[in-house]
């Protein structure tokens, strides 16, 4: 039997349980702050006692000698106000209006003190909150004195606490609540992205199944769906392969025939035949097979590969020139990246009749350009013949060979090197490709 859990497995129960906890937050909070709240009485209710507080004692001071009324008046006194008896009024009592509305104060609080004398001397501190010290002299019956000296607290508290402090707990509870559930979600997703992110550059990598409930499916089927992906490269890589190795094998048989033919002209003409073919299947098979090309990255000097692809090109009678930086290296798998710049090359002096090749540094980036002097590309197509299979309609007029593959694989390669592919045409004519890799 499971053990019973207090902390729900499921992510929409433990948002409902971090708010329900918030929610109690708030409660216990605005409760204690009613209650503090109860300790700082509002501006009335101190006026009010400090009123009875004064008839009181003026009441029992009258009916006792007078000799007794210092020490009954002392008595008397309490940590709310201090009393004191004397023959004659120790305050001059002054015409200023915050007095005056004092005495209105005292006697609407107390009716005992309606018609009788009363001095006043209130004055406000000077620390906040601004509390009011007061001395207030009650004329007893006897013509003698009784002098209260109290302090009526400023007490903002008691609305503050009650409504902007239950109003803040509550926020503070939510953010708290929010926060929570936000860490609790935040780990898990941020492991997926970028377990996605690395699964998006051909790495195989698992993710723990921890977190909520949901995020547990989540991460479960994310690791299933990449031993799915990973069965069926492994299948196609294992197709290609016998693909390749079964349609080789035809070919070979063709040209070793083809030898047989005693026709001249119809020898050459099986023999290219056979040739395209070839060079279609090699360009397919690149194509489907670029994600696992298992050739390591390695330190190379990108010019000397320019130059060895020119040297090929010149070698075999054809117009190529190369133009640029001596070395320059950077981190590629050099093999792949020859590969690409020769199906650049072999475009260009296809379609372009020429092939010169420049390589300059520009910051960071290092730049092979090869331009021709051909006819371009329509600019509304300079971005789809970097599809698959995409072939431009006079190339397919002129019924040259190939599938349409050649600048999709070299994209290919660039992408996996951390690099671009920019076609432009030139002002004066033909067109202007350019490899950008990361240079070191």
């Amino acid at each position: 039997m499971k053990p019973w859990r207090l902390w729900p497995q499921r992510l929409g129960g433990q948002v409902t349980l971090v708010l329900m906890l918030a929610v109690a937050l708030e409660f216990i909070g605005s409760s204690i702050l009613f209650e503090n709240s109860r300790i700082y009485p509002n501006r009335d209710n101190q006026v009010r006692r400090a009123a009875e507080q004064l008839v009181t004692a003026g009441n029992i001071l009258e009916n006792i000698p007078a000799a007794e009324r210092p020490a009954r008046a002392a008595a008397l006194s309490n940590r709310g106000g201090r009393l004191v008896w004397s023959p004659q009024s120790a305050l001059v009592d002054r015409e200023r209006s915050a007095e005056h509305k004092l005495r209105d104060e005292f006697r609407d609080a107390e009716p005992g003190l309606r018609d009788r004398d009363l001095h006043f001397n209130a004055e406000l501190g000077h620390a906040l909150p601004r509390d009011t010290h007061l001395k207030v002299a009650l004329r007893l019956r006897d013509g003698t004195w009784l002098t209260l000296k109290t302090r009526i607290r400023a007490a903002p508290w008691a609305v503050l606490l009650s409504s902007v402090g239950s109003a803040f707990i509550l926020g503070l509870g939510v953010i708290a609540a929010a926060a929570l559930v936000l860490r609790n979600l935040s780990r898990p997703l941020r492991a997926l992205a970028e377990a996605a992110d690395k699964v998006g550059q051909d790495a195989h990598v698992r993710i723990g199944e921890t977190g909520a409930g949901d995020l547990k499916l989540v991460a479960k089927a994310f690791n299933a769906m990449q031993d799915r992906i990973a069965g069926l490269l492994r299948a196609r890589t294992d197709a290609l392969a016998a693909v390749g190795h079964d349609l080789r094998t035809p070919l070979a048989r063709l040209r070793l025939r083809a030898g047989f033919v005693k026709d001249a002209e119809a020898r050459e003409a099986l023999e290219a035949d056979v040739d395209e073919m070839t060079a279609m299947l090699d360009s397919l098979l690149a194509y489907l097979g670029g994600q696992e090309d298992p050739e390591p990255r390695r330190r190379t000097d990108l010019a000397a590969l320019a130059m060895t692809v020119v040297d090929d090109a010149v070698d075999a009678g054809r117009p190529a020139a190369y133009d640029g930086l001596d070395h320059l290296p950077v981190q590629v798998r050099p093999v792949s990246l020859k590969r690409a710049i020769s199906n650049i090359v072999e475009n260009a002096l296809h379609y372009g009749g020429e092939a010169n090749l420049t390589l300059t540094r520009e910051g960071a980036a290092a730049v092979l350009a090869v331009e021709d002097s051909g006819p371009g590309i329509p600019e509304a197509e300079l971005a789809e013949v970097l599809q698959p299979f995409h072939r431009l309609d006079s190339a397919r007029a002129r019924n040259t060979a190939g599938l349409g593959l050649g600048l999709t694989i070299v994209q290919q390669i660039l992408h996996r090197e951390g690099g671009v592919l920019v076609l432009k045409n030139r002002p004066e004519g033909g067109l202007r490709v350019e490899l950008r890799l990361p240079a070191l």
